[in-house]
């Protein structure tokens, strides 16, 4: 029987499913209106379509580019069978959450940062949601949700032999 991921079904869920989902989401929204995607990266931040340069609109885009790319990477990893490339990105991914929190630490400025009540949608999803992910990362690589091994089809436990 062929494998079907490396990963228990939480976390196939979470990783392989509803992340790409919200990516792909993410995405559609900030093309559809990519100086209100660029706006809203602060909250109150008002960005008139005089200041939305074509500098921002280029890295706005780049930066909606690279949440495409991680949609199908994201369900390629977690749909793997081989626990080591599964293992790796979660990895990868757990670090780059790190970055991607900073980011918005430095946009934010330290007091609108402790600030939560201040927070918009995309700040939201920048740092908590971030955070969540971030958490069950660390423990799928922990073993928590089960092991991270070769799975048969149809089976939430690992195959035994």
């Amino acid at each position: 029987m062929m494998a079907r991921s490396a990963l228990p079904v939480f976390p196939l869920v979470v990783f392989g499913v509803l992340e790409p989902a919200l990516l792909i989401w993410a995405y559609l929204a900030g093309m559809r209106d990519p100086h209100s995607y660029f706006a809203a990266q602060i909250p109150g931040a008002s960005v008139s379509t005089t200041d939305f340069s074509p500098q921002a609109l280029g890295v706005t885009l780049q930066l909606l580019n690279v949440l495409l790319l991680l949609a199908p990477v994201a369900v390629v990893c977690s749909f793997s069978r081989d626990p080591a490339t599964v293992k790796g990105y979660l990895f990868a991914v757990a670090l780059a959450d790190y970055g991607h929190v900073y980011a918005t630490y430095r946009a934010l400025g330290v007091d609108a940062f402790l600030e939560p009540s201040q927070w918009n949608d995309m700040v939201w999803g920048a740092v908590a949601a971030s955070g969540v992910l971030n958490v069950l990362r660390w423990l799928t690589l922990l073993g928590v949700f089960g092991p991270v091994t070769v799975r048969a089809a149809g089976e939430g436990k690992p195959k035994r032999n």
